[in-house]
């Protein structure tokens, strides 16, 4: 059977990427395990399965994806501190009033900006022709219904799982806010959740013209490409 080897060398990747995704899994390891000892088994837990899966690409994907792209890993990274460790086992959703909108701001400017530069992927490869235009506003409408699909989540849990399960899990109910009632934060998120689709999605083009006229390719772009040429050539092998 064909074993490939990953067509990203990390000797390439700037240092200073390489010494913050070292902190941030070392940051967010230390506070997962700080929580377990503490008790807080949950949240710590999940905060080390994210890790390994970004550490084991190749087993989860059966060798589809050998490497997490730097970028997207360490955009990943930040994410599931603010997430899992402040958000959730430092509670700062119940004490700060707005981090509940930070964090939808922060995940749909990623998803956006990530979206953006891996549908330009497709571009490049040749596997989808479309303006820049369109591709713009196709990453804003998934951010709106990625948003929009996880309110219907956060409904669906408090109304129907929460009355059966949310005494043994520490997450309480996932609608409403310090400050605003279950159906105006609903419709403040998904507002949010669009800003920041349509923010991340601009950056994204912003990123990749300026690199275009400077005759350089955006790095997270560089890595996309070649992760999916690797795996053509290794399909084109095995056949």
């Amino acid at each position: 059977m064909y074993k490939k080897s990953c067509p990203i060398h990390f000797s390439k990747v700037p240092s200073w990427k390489r010494y913050l995704r070292l902190f941030l899994r070392l940051i967010i390891l230390i506070n997962a395990l700080y929580q377990i000892i503490l008790g807080e088994v949950f949240f710590g837990t999940l905060a080390i399965l994210a890790l390994v899966i970004l550490l084991a690409p190749w087993f989860f994907t059966k060798n589809r994806i050998c490497v997490v792209p730097i970028d997207i890993e360490i955009l990943f990274l930040i994410v599931v501190f603010f997430e899992l460790i402040m958000a959730d086992a430092y509670s700062l959703y119940s004490r700060v009033p707005y981090y509940d909108k930070f964090m939808h701001l922060l995940v749909s400017f990623i998803i956006g900006l990530v979206g953006m530069v891996i549908i330009y992927t497709f571009y490049a490869l040749g596997k989808l022709q479309a303006s820049t235009g369109v591709m713009f506003a196709l990453i804003v409408l998934i951010t709106m219904g990625l948003g929009a699909g996880l309110e219907m989540a956060e409904y669906f849990y408090d109304q129907a799982l929460y009355p059966l399960i949310g005494h043994y899990l520490p997450t309480g109910l996932t609608q409403g806010s310090m400050v605003a009632s279950p159906l105006a934060d609903t419709m403040e998120d998904l507002f949010v959740d669009t800003l920041g689709g349509i923010l991340g999605a601009a950056i994204g083009i912003i990123l990749i013209k300026k690199e275009e006229k400077e005759g350089r390719e955006l790095e997270m772009l560089d890595d996309l490409e070649t992760l999916a040429s690797g795996n053509r050539e290794g399909e084109e092998k095995k056949e």
